[in-house]
């Protein structure tokens, strides 16, 4: 995608961000549920920072943010696995790209700004994914992220069922 910027996500895009998680759920139903207060569902505790990409009409094209580590799923296995506390992590969370930037290089832009961020703070990087073998998978394993674990997410996806959840922690 020419021309992207990845900018540090401020309140003032927050309704544009919302503009492109309801195309990205209407498109592949993430999140599985539709947040009663989208806004909420982007700013929740623990959030650490957040940035968004913006192609060069200044469209919101892509999202993500880095939490404290006890948020992400398995954390306890993850922070065994990479050797540290689980304050020893920090998960990237709510990355999407909206359909039309999906193969642009979108999200591997997002999650290298992730990797390079003073807001880390020396975190080891750990993520969740919906075990369902899609692109997202495909994506991080490409990029050389490890599969730590695999195991029932502790939130319920709208049929009531807890889906399968992939933990991953970045190799740098």
């Amino acid at each position: 995608m020419p021309d992207l910027l990845i900018a540090q996500r401020h309140p003032a895009h927050l309704d544009r961000v919302v503009e492109a998680l309801r195309l990205v759920h209407e498109t592949d139903h993430y999140p599985m549920v539709w947040p009663d207060d989208p806004i909420a569902w982007l700013t929740p505790a623990g959030m650490l920072d957040a940035w968004i990409a913006l192609a060069d009409d200044g469209t919101v094209v892509g999202h993500v943010m880095l939490v404290a580590g006890d948020n992400v799923e398995h954390a306890d296995q993850l922070a065994a696995a990479a050797g540290v506390s689980m304050t020893g992590l920090a998960g990237v969370g709510r990355l999407f790209v909206t359909p039309k930037a999906r193969g642009t290089g979108v999200a591997a832009a997002l999650l290298e700004r992730v990797e390079d961020t003073p807001s880390r703070r020396g975190r080891r990087l750990a993520l969740d994914v919906v075990d369902d073998g899609g692109q997202a998978i495909r994506l991080y394993e490409r990029l050389g992220w490890v599969r730590v674990t695999t195991g029932p997410a502790s939130w319920t996806g709208p049929d009531g069922v807890r889906p399968q959840s992939a933990a991953y922690l970045c190799p740098r």
